[in-house]
């Protein structure tokens, strides 16, 4: 497939330009003809230079560049602004290069026809979650509330992860800190403390020769060691890509302590908001369960919900799947079952989102104080064994000497 710039003209003989995959030039003017368009020009992008390069961004589009255009294209489309001015304006004002990029195509697409929620899927703007619900918003002709809803849900995540993952950064600073001390004493301390012993002829005591034979190792193999870790990472990544080695991986991920549990309840979270937001906007339930499973990150709770979609599609209530789900608390199908008999699921969804955004909130607020008991115990015990390893001989070498 191959991506064609056309220019063409409409009945009232204004010109429209866009752009458009397909195999070959013949079926952009089968496709420009369908939407009953003159086709003045068609050229075939083929070109990779300094633009591509300075637009290409590994990780795709930032969350908080995503969060500010969605917030100002809702207001600007509420305010009455045509789609394609409110794209071209964001487009313009847009500092990232790559988001400015897929902006400017996709404003490219809507104006040769395409629909909004096609433009944006076609150049990887948004996730399945948004795309649908603008696919439901021009359906339904509601799009500027959809829109506002989806600026919301962006606005939710980005605070959603900024929390977790601040969560993460004193555990992670402790950790790199304690490996860079330990390298730093294999480097330099022990090989002082063992030419000091050696000048006065003295034995070692066993812990500082075992620190000594682990130094004399890192001296000697440390590219081994770097190309060790360097293929362990590449291995366990080789292995998560592996239907059996996602499973393995992610249920350790959802039973390590403390770290689990957080995990189990930001995937319940997720789950309850991005369900309810969907069923709130018009959505089928089945395609909305298919949808929040293929945004959920965790392979148990992905395979959990495709298996609720099977038997909510032979009729079966959501809750009576999701009771069968050990990685689903009891209350959560409970929750489900109320919602159900009630006819109001996506407000009870929504309850149990917000009960859970309030437990992910209190952990990640206290994971601090609840690892710091752990984090000081192993430092701590470090600390001891190389302080004996360390001062020890030089305390013995004061005896010696005396």
């Amino acid at each position: 497939m191959a991506v064609f710039d056309y220019i063409a003209m409409n009945k009232e003989g204004k010109t429209v330009r866009g752009d458009y995959e397909a195999q070959n030039r013949s079926d952009v003017v089968d496709f420009l003809h369908e939407k009953q368009l003159v086709v003045v020009h068609i050229d075939e992008k083929v070109k990779f230079g300094l633009k591509d390069i300075s637009s290409f961004q590994i990780g795709g589009i930032p969350l908080p560049n995503k969060v500010v255009f969605a917030k100002q294209f809702a207001t600007m489309i509420s305010a009455g602004l045509p789609l394609i001015q409110a794209l071209d304006v964001l487009a313009s004002q847009e500092k990232n290069p790559a988001f400015r990029t897929a902006l400017e195509k996709v404003t490219k697409s809507v104006e040769g026809g395409n629909k909004l929620s096609q433009a944006f899927e076609k150049h990887k703007v948004f996730s399945d979650v948004e795309l649908n619900l603008i696919a439901a918003g021009e359906e339904s002709g509601n799009l500027v509330e959809i829109m506002q809803r989806v600026a919301e849900n962006l606005e939710k995540q980005k605070d959603f992860n900024s929390k977790v993952k601040g969560a993460m950064i004193y555990p992670a600073i402790i950790t790199v800190v304690m490996v860079v001390v330990v390298i730093l004493l294999m480097m330099f301390m022990i090989p002082a403390v063992e030419s000091l012993y050696e000048d006065f002829d003295a034995e070692l005591p066993w812990m500082t020769r075992l620190l000594v034979t682990i130094s004399n190792f890192f001296a000697s193999f440390w590219w081994a060691i770097v190309a060790f870790f360097i293929a362990l990472i590449f291995g366990i990544r080789y292995y998560y890509s592996t239907p059996s080695g996602r499973e393995v991986i992610d249920r350790i991920l959802l039973t390590i302590p403390i770290i689990g549990d957080l995990n189990t309840k930001v995937h319940l979270a997720e789950f309850s908001r991005l369900l309810a937001l969907l069923l709130k906007s018009g959505i089928s339930i089945i395609s909305a369960i298919n949808i929040v499973a293929n945004a959920l990150s965790n392979i148990h709770f992905k395979n959990a919900l495709k298996n609720a979609a099977k038997e909510v599609e032979k009729g079966v209530p959501l809750a009576v799947p999701i009771s069968k789900e050990d990685d689903f608390p009891l209350v959560v199908s409970h929750m489900i079952a109320t919602g159900e008999n009630t006819g109001n699921l996506d407000k009870v969804l929504s309850d149990v989102a917000n009960y859970y955004q309030t437990e992910v909130d209190y952990m990640t607020a206290n994971l601090t104080k609840i690892l710091e008991p752990i984090i000081l115990v192993f430092v701590g015990g470090m600390v001891a064994f190389l302080a004996f390893a360390i001062y020890g001989p030089i305390y013995n070498l004061v005896s010696i000497i005396s």
